[in-house]
């Protein structure tokens, strides 16, 4: 959004905006990372920051709940990807 609108504040709104929604329709709802787009655009980052460590970050947290969520036995993590 950044290259097609600018980063006026109504275009920061509608980024978070939209990646709230997005992450409620994925199930992966976690409010800290509607700062993301915040950060993105008010620093003027580019793709590279998205790819790394934004997701690079996202991917290590998703493996180390995995692994501690999965030590009991009795446990199984994540249920509903599965």
């Amino acid at each position: 959004m950044l290259i097609l609108i600018g980063n006026d504040w109504w275009a920061i709104g509608l980024a978070v905006g939209t990646s709230i929604a997005l992450m409620q329709v994925t199930r992966t709802v976690h409010p800290p990372a509607g700062a993301n787009p915040i950060v993105i655009m008010l620093a003027g980052a580019g793709w590279e920051f998205v790819l790394f460590p934004v997701t690079a970050g996202a991917v290590a947290l998703a493996v180390c709940a995995a692994l501690f969520n999965n030590l009991s036995p009795q446990r199984k993590y994540p249920t509903y990807w599965t």
